[in-house]
């Protein structure tokens, strides 16, 4: 599996979309929703916090080799390894272009407990996200997504996008993949330490050997 690279320059472009809180409203205080809260770590969780493995993904909804192993891998991990107790998952995003920061705003928004519900609706619209973005109606296909997770009309949305909170905790996140060298999409920080790009992450069986393999040296 390839990986999605993030041209250096433009971090410094998200940046400044991200601090630019309130853009598409002309209100650089609009206040997070009320039930919208920050998660409890850094990062959105899947399974038990005591995991003897702990995984953390960063990655970007518009990266087609993040899709590929939502798609074709995470099933398997989430079934013998999450579901077991032997793995913690935590998601973090990483964006990689402007259509990222507001996807993953609507995932804030929607609520923790929502997050991976829009984001595997985020995954399965890639192809629908790219063509609208081409064609100039991609506020269109973001609404769509965000209405089927609460998020009710085009003036939530819009809330939702430039609400400051929330941009500048996926800002946060972004930078803690920079300071732990993340230069690509996905990339795996497996128990502190970040997973080489390798024929790991191809198919389940080959993530599935890796998984046991770590768990095995933990267990030695």
């Amino acid at each position: 599996m390839a990986l999605v690279s993030r041209p250096s320059a433009l971090v410094a472009v998200l940046a400044l979309v991200i601090a630019a809180c309130g853009n598409a409203t002309g209100d650089d205080t609009t206040p997070a929703p009320a039930e919208v809260t920050a998660p409890a770590v850094l990062g959105h969780v899947k399974g038990v916090e005591d995991a003897p493995l702990t995984i953390i993904e960063y990655a970007s909804p518009t990266c087609s080799h993040c899709k590929d192993f939502h798609d074709n891998i995470m099933p398997t991990l989430e079934e013998k390894f999450i579901s077991t107790g032997k793995v913690t998952f935590i998601f973090r995003e990483f964006p990689l272009n402007d259509l990222d920061v507001a996807a993953y705003a609507i995932a804030n928004c929607a609520g923790e407990d929502k997050f991976f519900d829009v984001l595997d609706d985020l995954f399965e619209h890639q192809s629908d996200i790219f063509a609208a973005s081409k064609t100039g109606k991609i506020k269109d296909v973001f609404i769509e997504i965000a209405a089927r997770h609460g998020i009710a009309d085009t003036k939530a949305l819009d809330a939702c996008i430039a609400n400051r909170s929330i941009r500048q905790r996926i800002a946060d996140t972004m930078m803690t993949g920079d300071a732990l060298g993340v230069k690509a999409t996905p990339t795996f920080i497996v128990n502190g330490k970040v997973k080489p790009a390798d024929d790991d992450v191809r198919s389940p069986e080959a993530f599935e050997a890796y998984l046991n393999g770590e768990l095995q040296k933990i267990a030695e």
